[in-house]
């Protein structure tokens, strides 16, 4: 029995883990959204609209910065979104780090945040190679042979 219970639980974290990496660039449209539908709430409007507001705002700050980081020429530009995306994402890895360190034992504070700040660089790591990998079209960028047939063109 227990040992079905390390499987499963070692099985769990494995999968929290991927959600994690998976879900890490979504961190800043994830913030935008609590935020403005915090926002709606105080302002006294209801339930639906705060609803309708987080999913409005959170796709708007997902596709308008993917655009602008895949259209865009500037290092300068590419590298402010970029950053906008992988700052809370390293957030958010540092603290799941922090929260697993605290379940597994209780560690100095010195291992406590190197743990923390691992968490954090590895979250951002896998959330820019996600940025810089999307699938958006750039069009900027030229593609050769596009009208290449599929035989091989060698003699």
């Amino acid at each position: 029995m227990l040992a079905i219970a390390l499987i499963l639980g070692l099985v769990s974290v494995g999968l929290l883990c991927r959600a994690l990496f998976k879900l890490a660039v979504h961190a800043l449209p994830f913030f935008v959204a609590v935020t403005v539908g915090m926002t709606v709430l105080n302002a006294g409007f209801g339930v639906g609209v705060a609803i309708l507001a987080d999913i409005t705002a959170a796709a708007l700050i997902l596709a308008i910065g993917r655009a602008l980081f895949a259209s865009s020429t500037s290092l300068l530009l590419r590298g402010l979104v970029a950053a906008a995306f992988l700052i809370p994402a390293a957030m958010a890895g540092r603290q799941v780090a922090f929260g697993a360190a605290a379940l597994i034992a209780e560690p100095s504070p010195f291992w406590h945040e190197i743990i923390g700040w691992s968490g954090a660089l590895l979250v951002a790591g896998y959330a820019l190679q996600q940025l810089l990998h999307n699938d958006l079209f750039r069009p900027l960028q030229s593609e050769p042979d596009i009208d290449r047939p599929l035989h091989s063109s060698r003699l």
